[in-house]
């Protein structure tokens, strides 16, 4: 009887422990969930010296996130966009407005992201729709200045169990592009990055894009670091393909100071272009979010053709009541036969409060005869973007 008894106090206490731990995991999975509502109004002009009429978008982005808590380290997110024509006086690609300049905002209803994460074991992977932004996003990443962000169907994996290190690891079966179209390709990532101090990281990366026609490699290391009061940014990488010989290399060094209330910062990127029996091929980044550099302009969104580009800019940044402002300077030369192919002039003014945003943003493309025989004309961009989160 005290056998029975005692296994029944022993059942009773196991039953009452798990209903706890379960009621306590539930409680804490509804209180760890969120649902984020943001909104994002553009207007957005594009004036270029050709024959088409200048185009001027007003668009909203409206997005839904659900991010859930986690249960056995499981958790899943959700995000759905609605980007909307408020006018139509542009040619997105898709509305058949070609008499005007191009605004890349095509309007859409789709899921961003749905993916499903794991985290346990230092290590965190996602599989699903996911937003990929590795380093400075110059290679990979997502161009979350357009209002359809480019994401990719993908299984990540994160890991951080050796100490100061971060390994990701990704393959990609599909791109859904800021164009509003899925592309097709086998996409693999390898990323790791090593914090050599707290003043000095280190990062190796290769990249892989298998597009059905041709299968590209991007290998590459990169370097972010301080000496004194000056911060740094080192990155050299090569590009090869299976059809061709050529290896273009691409480099990028910058260093920034800051003088007073002002950060300064000048730099030098180099999409480099390799000769192969007089056919030359130029560095390429196809899954970067190449909007953030090369100007704002998106003249050269996707470099200057076969003979490669070279920046050399400048940044000043600072902040005056609180009000953000960004200038820059770029100015532009063909690696191949250096020809002169413009400058450019950028400004962004910006401010926040509390969960609401508003900026301004212009960029100034001044041509030249070699860019406008490549037709790169004088550009005029203006954007004024208001945001909101609930």
């Amino acid at each position: 009887m005290k056998k029975t008894l005692l296994s029944t106090v022993i059942s009773a206490l196991a039953l009452t422990t798990a209903s706890g731990v379960q009621a306590q995991t539930l409680d804490q999975f509804v209180k760890d969930t969120s649902i984020d509502i943001n909104f994002r109004y553009r207007v957005e002009s594009s004036d270029v010296d050709n024959d088409k009429d200048a185009a001027l978008a007003n668009t909203l982005k409206s997005r839904l996130t659900l991010q859930t808590g986690e249960i056995a380290g499981l958790s899943v997110l959700v995000e759905g966009d609605n980007v909307l024509h408020i006018t139509d006086d542009f040619n997105d690609g898709e509305n058949g407005n070609t008499q005007y300049n191009k605004v890349a905002d095509q309007e859409t209803t789709q899921l961003n992201q749905a993916y499903l994460q794991y985290n346990g074991f230092d290590t965190t992977v996602k599989l699903g729709n996911q937003r990929i932004n590795l380093d400075n996003q110059r290679h990979v990443g997502g161009v979350a200045f357009r209002q359809d962000e480019a994401t990719f169907d993908a299984l990540v994996v994160q890991n951080k169990s050796m100490d100061d290190t971060t390994i990701t690891l990704g393959v990609a079966n599909n791109r859904n592009k800021i164009t509003n179209e899925n592309t097709e390709e086998d996409i693999a990532i390898v990323n790791v990055k090593y914090q050599v101090n707290p003043d000095l990281a280190t990062t190796g990366f290769l990249y892989q894009l298998d597009n059905g026609t041709s299968v590209g490699q991007t290998l590459g290391v990169r370097a972010v670091g301080k000496a004194a009061d000056v911060s740094y940014e080192a990155e050299l990488a090569r590009q090869t393909n299976d059809l061709t010989d050529h290896a273009p290399l691409y480099l990028h060094l910058s260093a920034s100071k800051k003088l007073g209330t002002v950060n300064t910062k000048v730099g030098y990127e180099r999409l480099g272009s390799d000769d192969d029996e007089g056919v030359n091929l130029a560095f390429g980044t196809p899954l970067g979010t190449n909007h953030k550099f090369l100007g704002w302009s998106d003249v050269y969104l996707t470099g200057a053709g076969e003979n490669g580009i070279q920046d050399l800019y400048l940044n000043a940044a600072t902040k005056v009541s609180g009000v953000k402002i960004v200038g820059q300077l770029h100015k532009f030369d063909a690696v191949e036969g250096g020809a002169d192919l413009g400058s450019e002039i950028g400004l962004l003014v910006a401010k926040k409060i509390q969960n609401y945003g508003v900026s301004l943003k212009l960029a100034q493309f001044l041509a030249t005869d070699e860019s406008e025989a490549m037709d790169k004309k004088d550009t005029t961009k203006v954007w004024l973007t208001g945001t909101a989160k609930f």
